[in-house]
């Protein structure tokens, strides 16, 4: 199975509960065409770099997901396209690097900046 990372754009106009119901419809397209759902992250309504479709700021998802086929590609960016909720969309095929790498981030290798500067502080007033 080949992985895929899909991020998507929805319109932050719609209610909380649409956003979350749309971003769902496109995780239950990708179950029933057959794709593995790996993680789903709703990283919230951030500010867009320049308007689009009018819109200054957008709610942001990034999804992760096995795929047998890349046709399920074609299909779901059909959808996105006659969604008028759908901002912008881009869909990746990952290779096992970055596959390893989203594998280690969820797991909680690797730390934030501010926190390992807290520990370096830290570490080094303790040998003072």
């Amino acid at each position: 199975m080949r992985q895929y990372e899909t991020t998507f754009i929805i319109n932050p106009t719609l209610s909380g509960d649409e956003i979350k119901q749309t971003a769902q419809m496109y995780v239950d397209f990708l179950k029933g065409e057959g794709a593995e759902i790996v993680h789903l992250e709703e990283m919230g309504v951030l500010q867009l770099a320049y308007p689009i479709k009018k819109r200054s700021s957008g709610a942001y998802f990034w999804l992760e997901y096995n795929s047998p086929s890349g046709a399920i590609i074609d299909k779901m960016e059909l959808a996105f396209r006659r969604d008028d909720n759908v901002l912008r969309y881009l869909t990746i095929k990952a290779d096992k690097h970055r596959t390893q790498y989203n594998v280690d981030k969820r797991a909680g290798k690797f730390e934030k900046k501010a926190e390992s500067d807290e520990k370096s502080e830290t570490a080094e007033t303790a040998k003072s």
